[in-house]
């Protein structure tokens, strides 16, 4: 992708949008019409069964690391995908619609996920809406309909600045596609540790990587059936000297989950909506500064007002609070006003009157832990009941003295006291770390995500999921051999340790099918279809958080050996505004009623039906609009293959003359 394309959609995103006052757990984009906020989304009406298909550059990535694939990359992204899908609580959904090819045109809704050597250095992709329609009603309101949204992948994948080599089945790079595609659906950043943090932050991992923070974004953009009146909300304002605050985080935390989070409007107001009914502690917190490699607080795209200036927040950095129902406030969580939120309803009046400092004396800190590989992971998981004492590493801002000393006067504690904390000690130059050992009580204690507090003289930096408590250390798979089911077809014997009831087994990023459980406790896995002698990795996730790539490289399986696949199409081309059954025939494919997907690289093709008919054909009913699209522009996935011409499979239009009618 050229930097022209680019620069379209930093435009866009940087300079497009606008925020004015919501009533949302969420910082989305929005933009003023006539002094009202008007949010940024896709129009549901627009689109078939609720489905913004997304489609991937033909191209691919110019270079990958040893052992890695385009076939994965395209799994990885289609799994990403499926994390947002699988939401009740959200109408929108993401629908696979295969390859397309750089330069193409065409009118409705989709995401494009390009391959550009100009992803920002320090990020490992950037996605936002690109294009926008007219002005729409909706339901809730009037919005701009997104028509186009973009998704950047670096196109080089073994030598990124600040990440070096990212295989495509990496924790970084999964939970990073889980982000972005969060941003061309239309959720901003948020404090909450969860997907739509920043990665700086962030404790999502490939095995978990949704919080309740991102699950009620997503909800309140797109609520599907009655998830509103299943939740409630905790609003109120925050103010300066008896002036509003804007952008300032607002959050609503329990000691034992995952925070939901709001930011304060231009007016100071504030609204915590998405909360499961419970008790729960409100504090607020300033943005972090940006950070080198960042533009703004948080990394936000800031509001703009009517004559199109950006609008910072309004403040440097406050002292921390928590709400105690008094004025002014206190650092000390201990002295926290517990708030009852009930479904349907909203908490008001938690108002905050903060104390302005010049620089947050601790921000964007972020956490490590260490497997017993040696790896660090993130989130750090500590085994519940531990005796000893388990390192927690952390880096940050204002953790460290230039001399590589800690910070005079900073402690470290475990929200809600679930465990206590050494004092910090500094790792050995050069390393800009501290190292916090965590010593559990085993008294009342369950698993589940742990918040830390940041103490220093008179202020206090909150981190959210600083860490999490697990029952069972990660899953391990030791080995994968090649075997048969009982009905002679090929599957896999996945051996290793760890492995739960909820246990996932991917191969590259899509889950093989476990037959059943071995008597040694290994498991039967059907692997899903994939080229003949492809190579997949394959990873266990377990829904803890944990992953087997917390211990180390991936195993890998190699399929049985095929003859390359091709397909012949019939029609050889899609009229206009007209409703088409095309018949596809291959060979050497293995085509599977269920899983089998049909793509032809633009959302003016909307596929309304594929049935498969053996494994050698299937039928398409497709319906177009504007443009004769070729049939050759076809594009066929069944599990991990993926048959087109980009991919290197031969693609044949039949000849007209010599099919008949």
């Amino acid at each position: 992708m050229n930097r022209r394309a680019l620069a379209r959609l930093a435009a866009l995103v940087l300079g497009f949008f606008s925020l004015a006052g919501t009533g949302s757990a969420y910082f989305y984009y929005y933009y003023i019409v006539d002094g009202s906020p008007t949010v940024v989304k896709f129009d549901l009406t627009t689109l078939v069964n609720n489905s913004v298909p997304f489609y991937i550059a033909d191209e691919g990535p110019s270079a990958l690391v040893a052992g890695d694939s385009f076939q994965a990359v395209i799994s990885e992204v289609r799994a990403a995908a499926a994390v947002w899908n699988g939401l009740g609580s959200s109408n929108i959904k993401l629908t696979y619609g295969g390859l397309f090819t750089e330069g193409r045109t065409d009118s409705a809704p989709s995401i494009d996920v390009h391959f550009s050597d100009d992803v920002p250095p320090g990020l490992l992709a950037i996605g936002g809406p690109e294009s926008l329609g007219v002005l729409s009603a909706g339901p809730n309101g009037s919005f701009y309909p997104i028509t186009r949204a973009q998704l950047l992948l670096p196109t080089d994948m073994t030598q990124l600045p600040y990440y070096g080599p990212i295989p495509s089945y990496s924790e970084n790079f999964f939970v990073t596609l889980v982000h972005e595609l969060g941003h061309t659906l239309g959720l901003q950043h948020s404090l909450a540790s969860s997907v739509m943090s920043t990665l700086t932050t962030s404790t999502s991992s490939k095995a978990a990587p949704l919080g309740p923070d991102d699950i009620a974004g997503i909800s309140l953009l797109y609520p599907a059936g009655n998830y509103q009146s299943t939740v409630g909300s905790i609003s109120g304002t925050v103010t300066m000297n008896g002036a509003p605050i804007s952008l300032a985080s607002v959050v609503a935390i329990s000691a034992s989950t995952p925070v939901i989070t709001s930011l304060t409007n231009q007016d100071g107001t504030y609204q915590i909506n998405g909360l499961a009914p419970g008790e729960y502690f409100v504090y607020v917190q300033p943005l972090p500064a940006p950070l080198p490699f960042e533009s703004a607080y948080d990394n936000l795209i800031y509001p703009r007002d009517a004559h199109g200036n950006s609008i910072p927040p309004n403040y440097t950095a406050f002292v921390t609070q928590f709400y105690t129902g008094g004025a002014g406030g206190t650092q000390n969580s201990q002295q926290a006003q517990v708030l009852g939120v009930t479904a349907g309803n909203v908490t008001g009046g938690i108002n905050f009157s903060v104390i302005s400092e010049a620089a947050e004396a601790v921000a964007s800190v972020r956490t490590y832990g260490y497997s017993q590989a040696g790896i660090y992971v993130i989130p750090p998981s500590l085994t519940l009941g531990s005796s000893t004492p388990t390192l927690v590493a952390a880096t940050g801002t204002g953790l460290l003295q230039s001399n590589n000393t800690v910070t005079p006067g900073l402690s470290v504690s475990a929200f809600g006291s679930v465990v206590s904390l050494y004092a910090p000690e500094p790792y050995p130059p050069p390393q800009l770390y501290i190292a916090l050992y965590v010593q559990q009580s085993n008294i009342g204690v369950g698993p589940g995500p742990k918040h830390l507090l940041f103490r220093t003289p008179g202020d206090v930096y909150v981190l959210p999921s600083a860490f999490s408590l697990v029952v069972y250390p990660p899953p391990f798979i030791a080995s994968v051999t090649p075997t048969y089911d009982a009905n002679g077809n090929r599957a896999v014997v996945v051996a290793g340790t760890t492995f739960l009831a909820d246990t996932i087994v991917l191969f590259d990023g899509l889950p093989g099918v476990i037959e059943s459980v071995q008597a040694d406790g290994s498991l039967l896995v059907t692997p899903p279809q994939a080229p003949g002698g492809y190579t997949a990795t394959v990873v266990a996730l377990n829904s803890d958080g944990q992953s087997s790539l917390f211990l180390g490289a991936p195993q890998t399986y190699t399929y049985d050996p095929a003859g390359t696949p091709s397909l012949i199409v019939t029609p050889p081309a899609l009229a206009p505004n007209a409703q088409t059954t095309v018949t596809v025939t291959g060979t050497n494919t293995n085509f599977i009623d269920g899983i089998t997907s049909v793509g032809f690289g633009t959302s003016d093709v909307v596929v309304e039906q594929v049935t498969v008919q053996s494994p050698t054909q299937l039928t398409v009913v497709v319906s177009t609009a504007n443009a004769n699209v070729p049939a050759n522009a076809i594009s066929v996935t069944t599990g991990i293959n993926v048959i087109s011409q980009a991919l290197g499979f031969q693609v044949i239009g039949a000849d007209p003359l010599q099919t008949g009618n």
